[in-house]
């Protein structure tokens, strides 16, 4: 045996054992109590956000939806004026899977879905929005929610035919493949499930983030680029994490991020200093965030050494390789971000792109001001 190989052998024993005591530690966390506070119920109905994207049933219908035909020759287009390009010689060279995802943002805004300000009229075919008028929401009891995941219901009324409108603000995103509208939601909802169908494969590549202030996005694991890249579908922008704060002007609190695997706390990358809204205005105590976050990663990581134990009991070969398997894709990556995120904060990085237009694109003028996100603050 080669020194190499002694040096291997024991770095992984080491890794088994450090993951082994890390599990322990995380079984006891997992059973701790935690204290209530407003983010709380957010943030424990978001925790398993990823799991639906990943039912065959609904990656299924994406293949059948889609115009791969178009996606697919725009990004062999796309990678081709890449590689003929001589500007870009000092950048990190790309994948295919980023140009495909980058298509897929442009396709998803231009060819595929639709922002709805208000729905029209089904009754006289008015889409005159100045004339369908705002009832109210109405909240869908846990017992009456249907396949869609709609729990929450908007009415309008059509001043035209005096007709009742209702917009379910769907959350099953097989129905948005055929429904292919709502807002940003809706527009995230329905866009995970095709990049998880097309990027395809059981990696932890995908991630659901949550923005208090009421916006939600998503982001992507780029294996050339070797990070988490940023990606808002309403606005097809690929790798801008400040464009809500110094593109649309927008101040944030917090910002959450959940993965198949674990979950994070993502404001250091998102906000800016300037426009960072008093965290204890939402928190009374920031350890009280800190903890939960630790309970959720502990059950996650409990959850999944128990489900493959249960696999492989009784295996001492395959017990180690589950050890050195969770290390790899959870404990390890988990650490590294937290690593790379306490650096950002350090030395944060703005947004360089200025092609992008100035405030936000979706929505109406009145709705993205009311909001502050236009741009002018």
């Amino acid at each position: 045996m080669s020194v190499k190989e002694d040096y291997d052998n024991l770095a992984n024993k080491l890794i088994q054992i450090y993951t082994s005591e890390y599990i322990k530690l995380s079984a006891k966390k997992a059973s701790s109590k935690v204290h209530n506070f407003p983010l709380l119920a957010s943030i424990t109905q978001l925790q398993d956000a990823m799991s639906k994207y990943r039912e065959n049933q609904g990656i299924e219908v994406v293949f059948e939806v889609l115009d791969l035909e178009t996606i697919y020759a725009n990004v062999d287009l796309k990678q081709k004026e890449a590689s003929e390009s001589k500007d870009d010689d000092d950048k990190p060279q790309l994948q295919y899977d980023d140009y495909l995802v980058q298509e897929l943002l442009r396709y998803f805004k231009h060819d595929f879905f639709k922002w709805v300000n208000k729905p029209p009229c089904e009754s006289c075919s008015n889409i005159d929005e100045s004339t369908i008028q705002p009832l109210g929401t109405v909240v869908v009891p846990d017992h009456q929610v249907d396949g869609n995941g709609a729990t929450r219901v908007e009415r309008y009324k059509c001043l035209k035919c005096n007709a009742t409108i209702e917009f379910p603000r769907i959350n099953n995103p097989v129905t948005l493949l055929m429904t292919k509208r709502g807002r940003c939601g809706e527009w995230v909802n329905c866009f995970l499930l095709i990049l998880q169908a097309l990027l395809g494969g059981d990696e932890d590549r995908l991630r659901y983030v949550w923005n208090y202030e009421d916006h939600v996005w998503c982001e992507y694991y780029s294996y050339s680029l070797k990070r988490w890249i940023h990606l808002d579908p309403c606005e097809a922008v690929f790798d801008e994490p400040h464009l809500y704060c110094n593109n649309w002007g927008k101040k944030m609190s917090f910002v959450l991020g959940f993965n198949a695997t674990y979950m994070i706390d993502l404001s250091d990358k998102y906000i800016t200093k300037d426009k960072q809204i008093e965290k204890t205005t939402i928190v009374p105590n920031l350890t009280y965030l800190k903890d939960i976050i630790t309970k959720i990663n502990a059950i996650k990581l409990v959850n999944e050494y128990q489900k493959l134990s249960i696999t492989h009991r009784g295996n001492k070969l395959e017990s180690k390789e589950i050890l050195l398997k969770l290390y790899n894709n959870t404990i390890l990556p988990l650490n590294q971000e937290l690593k790379s995120l306490h650096e950002l904060h350090q030395t944060p990085t703005p947004t360089t792109n200025t092609t992008i237009p100035q405030g936000r694109q979706t929505g109406s003028v009145e709705w993205t001001k009311q909001r502050g996100e236009d741009g002018a603050s």
